[in-house]
Protein backbone atom coordinates (compact mmCIF):
# COMPACT_ATOMS: atom_id res chain seq x y z
CA UNK A 1 0.00 0.00 0.00
CA UNK A 2 1.41 3.37 -1.04
CA UNK A 3 1.36 6.56 1.05
CA UNK A 4 -1.72 8.10 -0.54
CA UNK A 5 -3.68 4.86 -0.28
CA UNK A 6 -2.83 4.81 3.42
CA UNK A 7 -3.98 8.42 3.85
CA UNK A 8 -7.33 7.73 2.17
CA UNK A 9 -7.85 4.50 4.11
CA UNK A 10 -7.05 6.32 7.36
CA UNK A 11 -9.32 9.26 6.53
CA UNK A 12 -12.29 6.99 5.96
CA UNK A 13 -11.49 4.65 8.82
CA UNK A 14 -11.29 7.17 11.66
CA UNK A 15 -14.76 8.45 10.78
CA UNK A 16 -16.04 5.23 12.32
CA UNK A 17 -15.37 6.67 15.78
CA UNK A 18 -18.26 9.10 15.42
CA UNK A 19 -20.52 6.45 13.90
CA UNK A 20 -19.85 3.97 16.72
CA UNK A 21 -20.51 6.50 19.46
CA UNK A 22 -23.52 8.15 17.87
CA UNK A 23 -25.34 4.89 17.20
CA UNK A 24 -25.69 4.61 20.97
CA UNK A 25 -25.80 8.16 22.26
CA UNK A 26 -27.71 10.23 19.70
CA UNK A 27 -31.24 8.84 20.31
CA UNK A 28 -30.70 9.03 24.07
CA UNK A 29 -29.10 12.52 23.93
CA UNK A 30 -31.96 13.86 21.83
CA UNK A 31 -34.49 12.58 24.37
CA UNK A 32 -32.45 14.22 27.14
CA UNK A 33 -32.83 17.49 25.23
CA UNK A 34 -36.60 17.07 25.45
CA UNK A 35 -37.55 15.37 22.18
CA UNK A 36 -40.10 12.49 22.41
CA UNK A 37 -39.35 9.22 20.48
CA UNK A 38 -41.45 10.23 17.47
CA UNK A 39 -39.57 13.52 17.06
CA UNK A 40 -36.26 11.73 17.54
CA UNK A 41 -37.26 9.54 14.59
CA UNK A 42 -38.17 12.61 12.53
CA UNK A 43 -34.83 14.25 13.22
CA UNK A 44 -32.95 11.08 12.27
CA UNK A 45 -34.99 11.03 9.08
CA UNK A 46 -34.12 14.65 8.33
CA UNK A 47 -30.43 13.88 8.79
CA UNK A 48 -30.60 11.09 6.23
CA UNK A 49 -32.44 13.30 3.71
CA UNK A 50 -29.98 16.20 4.03
CA UNK A 51 -26.82 14.09 3.94
CA UNK A 52 -27.85 11.87 1.02
CA UNK A 53 -29.42 14.60 -1.15
CA UNK A 54 -26.62 17.11 -0.70
CA UNK A 55 -24.06 14.29 -0.89
CA UNK A 56 -25.38 13.41 -4.34
CA UNK A 57 -25.10 17.05 -5.46
CA UNK A 58 -21.54 17.21 -4.08
CA UNK A 59 -20.62 14.03 -5.94
CA UNK A 60 -21.97 15.22 -9.30
CA UNK A 61 -19.98 18.43 -8.86
CA UNK A 62 -16.94 16.40 -7.80
CA UNK A 63 -17.05 14.23 -10.93
CA UNK A 64 -17.06 17.48 -12.91
CA UNK A 65 -14.40 19.42 -10.98
CA UNK A 66 -12.42 16.95 -8.83
CA UNK A 67 -13.27 15.06 -5.67
CA UNK A 68 -10.75 16.30 -3.10
CA UNK A 69 -12.18 19.76 -2.41
CA UNK A 70 -15.72 18.47 -1.97
CA UNK A 71 -14.57 15.67 0.33
CA UNK A 72 -12.87 18.30 2.50
CA UNK A 73 -15.94 20.56 2.53
CA UNK A 74 -18.13 17.65 3.65
CA UNK A 75 -15.81 16.98 6.61
CA UNK A 76 -15.83 20.66 7.58
CA UNK A 77 -19.64 20.77 7.67
CA UNK A 78 -19.74 17.64 9.83
CA UNK A 79 -17.23 19.11 12.28
CA UNK A 80 -19.33 22.26 12.67
CA UNK A 81 -22.57 20.28 13.14
CA UNK A 82 -21.06 18.17 15.92
CA UNK A 83 -19.83 21.31 17.64
CA UNK A 84 -23.37 22.72 17.55
CA UNK A 85 -24.69 19.47 19.04
CA UNK A 86 -22.26 19.93 21.91
CA UNK A 87 -23.83 23.37 22.37
CA UNK A 88 -27.21 21.63 22.88
CA UNK A 89 -28.69 22.51 19.50
CA UNK A 90 -30.44 19.21 18.63
CA UNK A 91 -31.41 20.08 15.07
CA UNK A 92 -27.74 20.40 14.10
CA UNK A 93 -27.72 16.60 13.92
CA UNK A 94 -29.49 16.87 10.55
CA UNK A 95 -26.24 18.28 9.10
CA UNK A 96 -23.74 16.02 10.88
CA UNK A 97 -23.44 13.13 8.41
CA UNK A 98 -20.63 13.29 5.87
CA UNK A 99 -22.19 14.66 2.67
CA UNK A 100 -21.11 12.10 0.09
CA UNK A 101 -17.67 11.93 1.67
CA UNK A 102 -17.50 8.14 1.62
CA UNK A 103 -18.29 7.89 -2.08
CA UNK A 104 -15.81 10.64 -2.90
CA UNK A 105 -13.02 8.90 -1.00
CA UNK A 106 -13.85 5.57 -2.67
CA UNK A 107 -13.61 7.22 -6.09
CA UNK A 108 -10.27 8.80 -5.14
CA UNK A 109 -9.05 5.46 -3.85
CA UNK A 110 -9.92 3.70 -7.12
CA UNK A 111 -7.25 5.74 -8.93
CA UNK A 112 -4.61 4.95 -6.30
CA UNK A 113 -5.01 1.19 -5.77
CA UNK A 114 -4.45 -1.99 -7.74
CA UNK A 115 -6.70 -4.11 -5.50
CA UNK A 116 -9.92 -2.26 -4.74
CA UNK A 117 -11.67 -5.17 -2.95
CA UNK A 118 -8.88 -5.56 -0.40
CA UNK A 119 -8.61 -1.80 0.22
CA UNK A 120 -12.37 -1.41 0.63
CA UNK A 121 -12.47 -4.38 2.99
CA UNK A 122 -9.61 -2.86 4.97
CA UNK A 123 -11.45 0.47 5.16
CA UNK A 124 -14.59 -1.27 6.37
CA UNK A 125 -12.66 -3.32 8.92
CA UNK A 126 -10.67 -0.38 10.29
CA UNK A 127 -13.81 1.79 10.31
CA UNK A 128 -15.49 -0.83 12.44
CA UNK A 129 -12.52 -0.98 14.81
CA UNK A 130 -12.79 2.80 15.05
CA UNK A 131 -16.50 2.50 15.72
CA UNK A 132 -15.67 0.04 18.50
CA UNK A 133 -13.60 2.81 20.09
CA UNK A 134 -16.53 5.15 19.61
CA UNK A 135 -18.93 2.66 21.16
CA UNK A 136 -16.74 2.56 24.27
CA UNK A 137 -16.69 6.35 24.69
CA UNK A 138 -19.86 6.42 26.85
CA UNK A 139 -17.91 4.41 29.44
CA UNK A 140 -15.38 7.23 29.78
CA UNK A 141 -17.17 10.46 28.83
CA UNK A 142 -20.49 12.16 29.44
CA UNK A 143 -22.67 11.98 26.35
CA UNK A 144 -22.38 15.69 25.60
CA UNK A 145 -18.56 15.65 25.48
CA UNK A 146 -18.63 12.86 22.91
CA UNK A 147 -19.73 15.39 20.29
CA UNK A 148 -16.49 17.32 20.81
CA UNK A 149 -14.64 14.10 20.00
CA UNK A 150 -16.80 13.68 16.88
CA UNK A 151 -15.92 17.21 15.73
CA UNK A 152 -12.21 16.56 16.24
CA UNK A 153 -12.41 13.32 14.25
CA UNK A 154 -14.07 15.09 11.31
CA UNK A 155 -11.31 17.73 11.31
CA UNK A 156 -8.61 15.02 11.43
CA UNK A 157 -10.23 13.28 8.46
CA UNK A 158 -10.22 16.59 6.57
CA UNK A 159 -6.50 17.06 7.31
CA UNK A 160 -5.63 13.60 5.95
CA UNK A 161 -7.55 14.23 2.72
CA UNK A 162 -5.76 17.58 2.29
CA UNK A 163 -2.45 15.66 1.92
CA UNK A 164 -3.65 13.77 -1.18
CA UNK A 165 -2.52 14.70 -4.68
CA UNK A 166 -5.50 14.05 -6.92
CA UNK A 167 -4.74 13.11 -10.53
CA UNK A 168 -8.37 13.14 -11.63
CA UNK A 169 -9.31 16.63 -12.83
CA UNK A 170 -12.94 16.05 -13.72
CA UNK A 171 -14.89 16.28 -16.94
CA UNK A 172 -15.21 20.05 -16.72
CA UNK A 173 -19.00 19.92 -16.95
CA UNK A 174 -21.78 18.94 -14.60
CA UNK A 175 -23.33 15.76 -15.99
CA UNK A 176 -25.29 12.82 -14.67
CA UNK A 177 -26.94 10.03 -16.62
CA UNK A 178 -29.10 7.35 -15.05
CA UNK A 179 -28.06 3.95 -16.42
CA UNK A 180 -29.68 0.53 -16.37
CA UNK A 181 -26.96 -0.66 -13.99
CA UNK A 182 -27.75 2.09 -11.50
CA UNK A 183 -31.42 1.17 -11.76
CA UNK A 184 -30.65 -2.41 -10.77
CA UNK A 185 -29.12 -1.14 -7.55
CA UNK A 186 -32.58 0.18 -6.65
CA UNK A 187 -32.75 -2.88 -4.38
CA UNK A 188 -30.78 -0.68 -1.98
CA UNK A 189 -33.89 1.51 -1.64
CA UNK A 190 -35.79 -1.44 -0.17
CA UNK A 191 -32.87 -2.30 2.10
CA UNK A 192 -32.70 1.33 3.18
CA UNK A 193 -36.36 1.52 4.15
CA UNK A 194 -36.10 -1.69 6.17
CA UNK A 195 -32.90 -0.63 7.90
CA UNK A 196 -34.28 2.78 8.78
CA UNK A 197 -37.20 1.32 10.71
CA UNK A 198 -35.11 -0.36 13.41
CA UNK A 199 -31.33 0.05 13.03
CA UNK A 200 -30.97 3.76 14.02
CA UNK A 201 -33.24 3.10 17.01
CA UNK A 202 -31.65 -0.09 18.36
CA UNK A 203 -30.25 1.59 21.46
CA UNK A 204 -33.72 2.99 22.14
CA UNK A 205 -35.23 -0.50 21.64
CA UNK A 206 -32.78 -2.02 24.15
CA UNK A 207 -33.66 0.74 26.58
CA UNK A 208 -37.42 0.25 26.20
CA UNK A 209 -37.29 -3.56 26.13
CA UNK A 210 -34.81 -4.25 28.94
CA UNK A 211 -34.50 -0.85 30.70
CA UNK A 212 -30.72 -0.72 30.15
CA UNK A 213 -28.63 2.45 30.03
CA UNK A 214 -26.14 3.69 27.42
CA UNK A 215 -23.33 2.59 29.73
CA UNK A 216 -24.72 -0.97 29.86
CA UNK A 217 -25.21 -1.05 26.07
CA UNK A 218 -21.76 0.29 25.27
CA UNK A 219 -19.85 -3.04 25.53
CA UNK A 220 -22.48 -4.76 23.36
CA UNK A 221 -22.15 -2.24 20.54
CA UNK A 222 -18.37 -2.38 20.88
CA UNK A 223 -18.39 -6.17 20.61
CA UNK A 224 -20.69 -5.89 17.60
CA UNK A 225 -18.21 -3.59 15.91
CA UNK A 226 -15.25 -5.86 16.71
CA UNK A 227 -17.05 -8.91 15.34
CA UNK A 228 -17.98 -7.07 12.15
CA UNK A 229 -14.39 -5.83 11.71
CA UNK A 230 -13.19 -9.44 11.64
CA UNK A 231 -15.93 -10.75 9.37
CA UNK A 232 -15.51 -7.91 6.84
CA UNK A 233 -11.90 -8.98 6.31
CA UNK A 234 -13.21 -12.42 5.34
CA UNK A 235 -15.61 -11.04 2.72
CA UNK A 236 -13.13 -11.09 -0.22
CA UNK A 237 -12.25 -14.72 0.58
CA UNK A 238 -15.91 -15.72 0.69
CA UNK A 239 -16.48 -13.90 -2.61
CA UNK A 240 -13.51 -15.72 -4.15
CA UNK A 241 -15.11 -19.06 -3.23
CA UNK A 242 -18.76 -18.46 -4.15
CA UNK A 243 -18.74 -15.19 -6.12
CA UNK A 244 -19.57 -11.63 -5.04
CA UNK A 245 -23.30 -11.87 -5.62
CA UNK A 246 -23.76 -15.20 -3.85
CA UNK A 247 -21.61 -14.03 -0.92
CA UNK A 248 -23.86 -10.99 -0.40
CA UNK A 249 -27.06 -13.04 -0.75
CA UNK A 250 -26.01 -15.85 1.59
CA UNK A 251 -24.95 -13.52 4.40
CA UNK A 252 -28.16 -11.49 4.03
CA UNK A 253 -30.39 -14.56 4.28
CA UNK A 254 -28.72 -15.70 7.49
CA UNK A 255 -29.00 -12.18 8.96
CA UNK A 256 -32.70 -11.93 8.09
CA UNK A 257 -33.46 -15.13 10.01
CA UNK A 258 -31.75 -13.73 13.10
CA UNK A 259 -33.61 -10.43 12.72
CA UNK A 260 -36.93 -12.26 13.06
CA UNK A 261 -35.63 -14.05 16.16
CA UNK A 262 -34.25 -10.92 17.87
CA UNK A 263 -37.45 -9.35 19.32
CA UNK A 264 -38.37 -12.66 21.01
CA UNK A 265 -35.15 -12.68 23.04
CA UNK A 266 -36.06 -13.25 26.71
CA UNK A 267 -33.08 -11.38 28.17
CA UNK A 268 -30.67 -8.57 27.39
CA UNK A 269 -27.78 -11.06 27.17
CA UNK A 270 -29.51 -13.23 24.56
CA UNK A 271 -30.76 -10.23 22.60
CA UNK A 272 -27.24 -8.80 22.59
CA UNK A 273 -25.78 -12.04 21.22
CA UNK A 274 -28.33 -12.23 18.41
CA UNK A 275 -27.81 -8.53 17.66
CA UNK A 276 -24.02 -8.94 17.37
CA UNK A 277 -24.16 -11.95 15.03
CA UNK A 278 -26.94 -10.45 12.88
CA UNK A 279 -25.05 -7.19 12.47
CA UNK A 280 -21.91 -9.00 11.33
CA UNK A 281 -23.72 -11.13 8.77
CA UNK A 282 -25.84 -8.32 7.31
CA UNK A 283 -22.95 -5.90 6.84
CA UNK A 284 -19.92 -8.04 6.00
CA UNK A 285 -20.76 -7.80 2.29
CA UNK A 286 -20.67 -3.98 2.21
CA UNK A 287 -17.16 -3.73 0.72
CA UNK A 288 -18.19 -6.23 -1.97
CA UNK A 289 -21.17 -4.07 -2.89
CA UNK A 290 -18.95 -0.96 -3.05
CA UNK A 291 -16.51 -2.84 -5.26
CA UNK A 292 -19.32 -3.91 -7.59
CA UNK A 293 -20.34 -0.27 -8.07
CA UNK A 294 -16.78 0.85 -8.82
CA UNK A 295 -16.26 -2.04 -11.23
CA UNK A 296 -19.50 -1.54 -13.14
CA UNK A 297 -19.31 2.27 -13.53
CA UNK A 298 -16.94 4.33 -15.73
CA UNK A 299 -14.30 6.45 -13.98
CA UNK A 300 -16.00 9.80 -14.64
CA UNK A 301 -19.22 8.62 -12.96
CA UNK A 302 -17.91 6.65 -9.98
CA UNK A 303 -18.50 9.30 -7.31
CA UNK A 304 -21.91 10.36 -8.62
CA UNK A 305 -23.04 6.75 -9.18
CA UNK A 306 -21.98 5.77 -5.67
CA UNK A 307 -23.81 8.76 -4.17
CA UNK A 308 -26.88 8.21 -6.34
CA UNK A 309 -27.14 4.60 -5.16
CA UNK A 310 -26.67 5.87 -1.60
CA UNK A 311 -29.46 8.35 -2.29
CA UNK A 312 -31.70 5.50 -3.47
CA UNK A 313 -31.07 3.84 -0.12
CA UNK A 314 -31.18 6.93 2.03
CA UNK A 315 -34.46 8.56 1.01
CA UNK A 316 -36.56 5.50 1.97
CA UNK A 317 -34.27 5.02 4.99
CA UNK A 318 -35.24 8.52 6.07
CA UNK A 319 -38.87 7.43 6.43
CA UNK A 320 -37.89 4.45 8.54
CA UNK A 321 -37.04 6.09 11.90
CA UNK A 322 -40.38 7.89 11.89
CA UNK A 323 -42.18 4.57 11.44
CA UNK A 324 -40.04 2.81 14.02
CA UNK A 325 -40.20 5.72 16.46
CA UNK A 326 -43.99 5.81 16.19
CA UNK A 327 -44.36 2.06 16.76
CA UNK A 328 -41.90 2.08 19.67
CA UNK A 329 -43.72 5.07 21.15
CA UNK A 330 -46.95 3.06 20.98
CA UNK A 331 -45.27 0.23 22.91
CA UNK A 332 -44.97 -2.13 19.90
CA UNK A 333 -41.48 -3.62 20.07
CA UNK A 334 -42.07 -6.52 17.63
CA UNK A 335 -43.68 -5.34 14.38
CA UNK A 336 -40.79 -3.11 13.26
CA UNK A 337 -38.50 -6.16 13.11
CA UNK A 338 -40.99 -8.16 11.05
CA UNK A 339 -41.49 -5.29 8.60
CA UNK A 340 -37.74 -4.89 8.20
CA UNK A 341 -37.22 -8.63 7.68
CA UNK A 342 -39.87 -8.68 4.94
CA UNK A 343 -38.29 -5.73 3.14
CA UNK A 344 -34.79 -7.24 3.42
CA UNK A 345 -36.07 -10.53 1.98
CA UNK A 346 -37.65 -8.84 -1.05
CA UNK A 347 -34.54 -6.77 -1.72
CA UNK A 348 -32.19 -9.75 -1.44
CA UNK A 349 -34.28 -11.82 -3.86
CA UNK A 350 -34.36 -8.99 -6.42
CA UNK A 351 -30.62 -8.36 -6.03
CA UNK A 352 -29.91 -11.99 -6.88
CA UNK A 353 -32.20 -11.88 -9.92
CA UNK A 354 -30.61 -8.67 -11.24
CA UNK A 355 -26.94 -9.58 -10.73
CA UNK A 356 -26.71 -13.38 -10.70
CA UNK A 357 -25.15 -13.42 -14.18
CA UNK A 358 -22.94 -10.34 -13.79
CA UNK A 359 -19.37 -10.98 -14.99
CA UNK A 360 -17.62 -8.87 -12.38
CA UNK A 361 -14.28 -10.66 -12.60
CA UNK A 362 -13.77 -9.39 -16.16
CA UNK A 363 -14.32 -5.74 -15.23
CA UNK A 364 -11.15 -3.89 -14.19
CA UNK A 365 -11.06 -0.90 -11.87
Amino acid sequence: MNREEALLVSSSSISGIAWGANTIVVPIYLTQLGLPPFYVGLLLSASIVFSSSLGFIFSVLADAHGRKRFAMISRAISALAFLLLFMRIPYAYAFSSSWGGGGLVNAMLAEKTSNVENDLSLINSLSIVSSLIGALLPLALPIRLIFLVDSSVALASLLLISMIHERYRGTGRVFFRLSVTMGKFSTEAIIGLGAGIVIPLMSLWFNLKFNVSARQMSPVFALSDLTLALTVLAAPRLAARVGMVRAIVLTHVAAIILLVVLPFSPSFAIASTVFVVRNALMNMGNPLLSSMILRLMPENQRASATSFINLLSSIPRAAGPSIGGYLFGEGNLYYPFFITAGLYSAATALFYVFFRNARLESVKV
